[in-house]
Order: structure tokens, then sequence, then C-alpha cells
């Protein structure tokens, strides 16, 4: 037995019951217009008796007052030919015709066209695909070059923003179609799920937190990816509301309304991150509204698996996020957040991203001039200062290689632990050892107190180094004084040179200066 259940306001009904029979297919109406939540549960006698095969909630035979609006999706690649050209074939399976006119891939490491089977594939595709070949201008360059192309070759379509090794089902895509013709001036958003986990849900709806101007989600969606949507069934979640607010949609998935980046200009030249946020805030203050509705879901890697905040691209991350809050005119409240984190960094014996960090905070407070400069610099940049930073101490003989994990201490104790740790010497006998199965694990609480934090998966460790610890706090606190000195001439600097490095004259300049591979 079939059971079709809605909720409204955390009350369930039934909507329909079906007696299955025969294993035959069945089409099944049913009205949903005042519920909040729709889903399917299968009854049989007994356990095992009783298998569902396939499902669909289809819209294909929805009336809209307008026709189904057939997206252009723009997929930016680096050097994963093989996630592109499968990305390439999903999006141009048949059966997606009517959702999906064409994909622009945009190869930004020059090796897409001579991967093997690319041919094919491209010829497969046939006039469904534009392959565009320019340097690597990070994600924020292909986006803008997407977008850039989409505008001025088909103004009239909608644009779906997408990683290439994101994975959206066809229906999905058929509903963004659908709701691009209900509502034409609004940008869609899409639930990211974990790939190696497909019922952990990551992002749904996002926004910026005013006072400290970080990203994070604005319903109950846990920010670590472990909220489960098959824990019980949507009339008991409690991470999602129909009314729950979004500001910017994800770029693993995201609908630009038809027209938009006519209006609003490209994508602010950030190389990497927070270009997503920035662009759809100032798209809200165009008048745009960004919906991210359950049922239209990717799934992609986690963020854990990404591993970006010991990585390179710390840096630009942490410059953007203050960029975007000076451009918009945020309090110093980003400052200290900005700061605390610091201190929790050093602490916690995160050196790397403690130096990233001050790397960005410096190219910040000089002003607004790297955004004309800096889309094929920052990874070099940043890559280099992490191959200059020193190397851990060695460990005294039998000191932390021959330690095993130290039960943990409370977070007073390991706090006032971690401050005597600036200055105790870092051969002092007995250390306190955290073992973690790999980074991913990693916590500032783990490394709080700690001499070293080791990893099982052979990363190298992390280890108390008070000297390191000392000078990259006393620059944390030199840079953020130097920022709050100077934040009102920030914000009006990065004001005023925001729009003018997002429009559209100036990616043209930057796509016509920059070298063809």
């Amino acid at each position: 037995m079939l059971v079709v259940s809605a909720s409204q306001d955390g009350t369930s009904r039934v909507l329909a019951t079906v007696e299955l029979r025969h294993g035959r297919p069945f089409v099944l109406d049913v009205t949903t217009a005042d519920a909040d939540w729709c889903w399917l549960t299968l009854k049989a006698p007994a356990s095992g008796q009783g298998r569902l095969t396939s499902a669909e909630w289809s819209t294909r035979d929805v009336h809209l007052d307008g026709r189904p609006r057939s997206m252009t999706v723009v997929v930016p690649t680096f050097r994963a030919e093989s996630e592109a050209l499968a990305q390439l074939a999903r999006l141009t399976a048949p059966e997606l015709e009517d959702a999906v006119a064409r994909v622009v891939l945009i190869d930004q490491g020059g090796t897409l066209a001579a991967h093997p089977g690319a041919t094919e594939a491209l010829a497969a595709a046939g006039e469904r695909v534009l392959l565009v070949e320019q340097p690597n201008l990070g994600g924020s360059g292909g986006y803008a070059r997407g977008l850039h192309e989409a505008n001025r070759r088909w103004p009239e379509d909608p644009v779906f923003l997408h990683d290439d090794d994101a994975r959206a089902q066809p229906e999905t895509l058929r509903r963004l179609a659908a709701l691009a013709a209900l509502a034409p001036h609004t940008f869609f958003g899409t639930n990211l799920l974990d790939v190696d986990a497909p019922t952990r849900l990551q992002a749904l709806a996002e926004g910026v937190e005013p006072r400290t101007f970080r990203w994070g989600p604005t319903d109950g969606v846990d920010e670590r990816g472990t909220t489960d949507v098959s824990a019980g069934s949507p009339d008991t979640w409690r991470f999602t509301r129909p009314d729950d607010r979004a500001e910017y949609a994800g770029w693993w998935g995201c609908l630009v309304p038809a027209g938009a980046a006519g209006r609003l200009g490209l994508v602010a030249p950030y190389f990497l991150k927070w270009d997503d946020a920035e662009y759809g805030l100032r798209a809200g203050q165009a008048g745009f509204e960004t919906r991210n509705v359950p049922g239209c879901a990717v799934w992609s890697m986690s963020w854990a698996s990404k591993g970006t905040s010991a990585s390179w691209s710390s840096w630009p991350m942490h410059r953007n996020r203050l960029a975007t809050a000076a451009a918009y005119h945020a309090g110093p409240g980003v400052l200290v957040d900005s700061l605390l984190h610091q201190v929790k960094h050093v602490l916690s014996l995160q050196y790397a991203t403690a130096e990233l960090w001050n790397a960005a905070l410096r190219e910040f407070v000089s002003g607004p001039g790297w955004l004309a400069a800096d889309l094929t610099l920052v990874r070099p940049r940043a890559q280099a200062l992490i191959d200059a930073m020193p190397s851990p101490p060695v460990p005294a003989p039998g000191g932390v290689a021959g330690s095993t994990g130290t039960p943990p201490l409370g977070r007073p104790r390991a706090a006032v632990r971690a401050v005597a740790g600036l200055f105790r010497p870092a051969d002092t006998p007995g250390p306190r050892v955290a073992d973690l199965a790999s980074p991913s694990e990693f916590g500032w609480v783990d490394g709080l107190g700690s001499d070293a934090v080791v990893f099982a998966d052979g990363t190298a460790p992390l280890l108390r180094d008070p000297r390191r610890a000392r000078r990259a706090l006393v620059r944390a606190f030199v840079l953020h004084g130097r920022a709050m000195l100077r934040w009102h001439g920030l914000r009006r600097s990065y004001g005023s040179a925001l729009p003018v490095a997002s429009s559209l004259a100036a990616w043209q300049e930057r796509f016509a200066s920059s070298p063809r591979h």
C-alpha cells in the first residue's frame, strides 16, 4: 500500500491511499496547494514483502501562465576533465531537452578538449554545448564568463550556475524550469546534500549574519553537515520551514533569472569564496528575491572533505569576507569576530590558518586595488606563503612521536593551559596529545591546551610552537587595530570600488587581456 501524506504547520494528514497490485505502474493526482510538505510512505503486510522501485513527483503536465523556461547551464572546470565530461553528458541527456537548452563549459585549465573521449562527448552534445577556454580565473572568473556569454547570446533564458562535480537529478532541473516561469524575477537555490552520505543535508536556506558578517544557515540546518533528512518524516522536521529566509544561493546549483546579469553586472572578482554570497546581497538590494526550495537538490562533496580552512584558499576566503562586509557597510563587529577567531586559531595550534588570515587582513587594509589585478595572482601568492612556512619543530626524544593520546581537559583548564603554552618551552616533558583520525575531525577545541594534534591518516601533526604563536598573535592584534582605525574609510573605498570591479565592462577587459592557453 502506498500512502501519500502532507503536512502544514507541523500537522500531518493523508492525501491519498493506493493499494498496489501486480507491480503495475500508475499515475496518482493529488492536490497539494495548501501543504508545506508532501511525501510517500510504502506499507507492506510484513517486512520484505513490498518494494518501491521508482517514484516521481512530476511537473511535466503542470499548466503555467508562461512557458517553462529552458535554461543555459554554466559549468566552470579546472583540470577535472572526467567530471566535466560526465556533467556534460548528464545535462545534455535527451530527457532534459525541454529543461536544459545548452551547456556553457568554461575550461580554465586548457586540457578538456584534448582529454580522451572529449571529442566524442562534445560531438554528441552538438549545438547544446559551447566550450570556452580561458586562463584560470577561479570560480569567480568561470562563472563571470559563463554569465557574460549567456547574457550576450541568450538573454531571454535563465542561467543555472553549477559545479562540475555536483549532481542534480533531472527532476530538479525540470522543477527549476517550471519555477523560472512562475517567478521569473527570483533567484532559486538548490539544497546541498553529501554525495558520500546521500541523506545528509549540508545547506538549504543561507544568509549573512549582520553583526559578524559570517555566512551560514538561516534555518535549523547544522552547518557541520550532520542533519539527516531520513531521520523522521517532514512533519517532524525542525531544521527547515517554508518561510525560512534566504539571502543568497550557493553556486553548486543556483538559477539566475533571465536578464539579471544585465541589471546587476557580473561576479565580484574574488577568484573563489564569497562571490555567490555577494551576488545574492547585490541582487537583494536590486529588488530580486532568493528562494531555496526543498525538493530541488544537488549532491556534492561535504565541506569537511574539501578541507579549505587550512589550505591556501583560506586567504582569499577571509579577505573576500572582509571586502564584502566593508562594501555593504557592515559595522566593526566583523573585525571583532575576526580577531576572536584569530585568537582561537593561535591557541589551538592552527598557525598556518592564522598566518593566512593575517595575510588576508593585510591585503584588505591596503585598500581595494587588488580587485583589479589579483585574479591570476592570489593562488600562487597564497601557496608561496604556505611553502615558506617553517616546518614543525622536531619533537624531543620520547616526546610527541612516542606519545599516545591524553584525556581532554575541560574547556576552562584547556584555555588556561593554552595561554600558558605561549610562553612554555616547546620541549616540555609530558606533552598533552590529541589523537584524531583525520583533519576532517579536527575542531579548535581539540587543539586548545594541547602540545600536539596527531592524525592517524598520516597528515602532518600540529605541534605547539610558542615563538610562532606569539608572532602570529601580535600581528593579528596590530592588523585588526589598523583595520578598526581605518574602517569608515575602507567602507567608502570598497563600496565604491566593488561595483566598478564587478561590472560588465571590467570583466570584458579582463577577458580580452587574459592570455589564452
